[in-house]
C-alpha cells in the first residue's frame, strides 16, 4: 500500500473534522473558545501570535502555522541548522511550563505578547485548574489541547480552529489519520507473534531504553513492533535502566539507537556481538532531524517515526518509496524542502 501523505491529504480535505470551534463572542474583537478541558476561554478573534507551553505544543505549532510561532518553549537541536527556516532562530526561548526540565521565563513570554498561549498533551487530573492559574497570572488566554499519538489529527483540527488555519490542519490531519490507519491495517496483518523484536538503546552505555506502554515508546508500538523491554517506566522520562545481560535474555532482531555514538559503541563492543541486530547488523541510529522520528518530544514527529519504522520493520506491508515519504513528510509538516544530499544526511545510518 503506498503511503502518499499530500495526495491523501487532499483527497481528505472535504472531510469535515471541526472541532473545539468558538462557540460564541464575549466582546468587540473577540470570541469564546472552548479547549479540551472544557473551559470557555476568551481570545481574540483573530490570532497572529501564539506561544508553546512547553516542546509538544511547540511542534504542533510549528508545523501548522510557523508564522505564527511568537517564541520557543525549547531551542530548535544544533542539528536542525540548515534546515529550520533561519527566522525561527532568532525567536526568544521562554522555556516550559511543566516537566522535569521546567523553567518557564515568565517576563520574556509576556514581553513578547502571544495572543494566545498554547498547551498540548494529556491531561492531567488538576488541568482545568492550572490553566485558569496561568492565564490569571499571565493575563493572556491559555488553551489546552488534548493530544496523544492516536489523537493528533483531531489535535490539528482543533488548534486549527483557534488560529484561522483550518484549511492547513484538515489537510495535516488527513496526513496523519493516513499514516496511523495504515500502521493500524500492518498491525492487524502481522498478527500477535509476527511481530520484529525491537529494543531502543538510549544513554552513553545504550543501557537506557523506553519500557513498553510507556508514552515515549509509543511509536514502537504504533508500528507494531515488538518492544523488548516489558519492565517498569522510569517516571522521569529518562529512560530505564537495564543491564546488559538482560539486553542479551531479550536478544532483540532490531536494536534503535539514540545518537550515531551508541550505534558505533554497541557495533564495536564484543560484549554486544552475541545479540541477534548485531549479528545480522541491524543496528540503526533514529534520524534526530528536526526532532527525533521516535520519541523526544512525543509529538507529532512520532508520525514520521512510524513510517521510518514500518519501511524499516515490515517492507513487505510499505511499498512506497521510503525517500519520497520522508520528503514529503518533511515538506508538509516541516515546511522544508530537503534536498538529496540533505536527505542522505537526515537518514545516515538509520536504513
Amino acid at each position: 500500500m503506498k503511503v502518499r501523505l499530500l495526495a491523501a491529504a487532499l483527497a481528505a480535505m472535504m472531510m469535515n473534522l471541526a472541532t473545539g470551534a468558538p462557540s460564541g463572542a464575549s466582546g468587540p474583537g473577540t470570541r469564546i473558545f472552548t479547549d479540551s478541558a472544557g473551559r470557555e476561554v476568551e481570545v481574540p478573534a483573530t490570532i497572529d501570535s501564539a506561544a508553546p507551553s512547553g516542546p509538544l505544543a511547540q511542534i504542533l505549532l510549528y508545523s501548522l502555522a510557523p508564522g505564527k510561532l511568537s517564541g520557543l518553549a525549547v531551542d530548535f537541536p544544533a542539528e536542525a541548522r540548515g534546515y529550520v527556516d533561519e527566522r525561527h532562530w532568532n525567536l526568544p526561548c521562554f522555556g516550559q511550563f511543566y516537566g522535569k526540565n521546567a523553567n518557564l521565563n515568565m517576563e520574556a513570554l509576556i514581553a513578547a505578547s502571544p495572543r494566545v498561549i498554547v498547551d498540548v498533551g494529556e491531561p492531567k487530573p488538576t488541568i482545568r485548574e492550572d490553566m485558569d492559574a496561568l492565564q490569571k497570572q499571565l493575563g493572556i488566554p491559555v488553551v489546552f489541547i488534548q493530544s496523544s499519538l492516536d489523537s493528533l489529527p483531531e489535535a490539528y483540527v482543533m488548534l486549527g480552529g483557534l488560529l484561522g488555519e483550518a484549511e492547513r490542519a484538515e489537510l495535516l490531519a488527513a496526513a496523519g489519520r493516513r499514516i496511523l490507519d495504515h500502521a493500524t491495517s500492518v498491525r492487524s496483518a502481522i498478527g500477535s507473534g509476527g511481530e520484529v523484536r525491537v529494543y531502543s538503546a538510549m544513554g552513553k552505555a545504550g543501557l537506557n531504553t523506553n519500557a513498553r506502554d510507556s508514552f515515549h515508546a509509543q511509536a514502537l508500538d504504533r508500528a507494531g513492533a515488538l518492544n523488548v523491554a516489558d519492565i517498569p517506566p522510569d517516571s522521569r522520562g529518562a529512560g530505564s535502566t537495564v543491564s546488559l545481560e538482560q539486553v542479551l535474555l531479550w536478544n532483540p532482531q532490531v536494536i534503535l539507537a539514540e545518537t550515531g555514538e551508541i550505534r558505533r559503541r554497541i557495533l564495536e563492543d564484543p560484549a554486544w556481538s552475541g545479540i541477534e541486530a548485531v549479528r545480522n547488523g541491524r543496528v540503526y541510529r533514529i534520524p534526530d532531524v528536526p526532532y527525533s522520528f521516535v520519541s523526544n518530544p512525543p509529538s507529532a514527529n512520532r508520525l514520521l517515526g512510524i513510517l521510518w519504522l514500518g519501511h524499516l520493520l515490515y517492507p513487505e506491508h510499505y511499498r512506497s518509496d521510503l525517500k519520497e515519504d520522508v520528503v514529503e513528510f518533511f515538506r508538509l509538516f516541516y515546511s522544508i524542502n530537503l534536498s538529496d544530499a540533505q536527505y542522505e544526511e537526515v537518514m545516515k545510518d538509520a536504513l
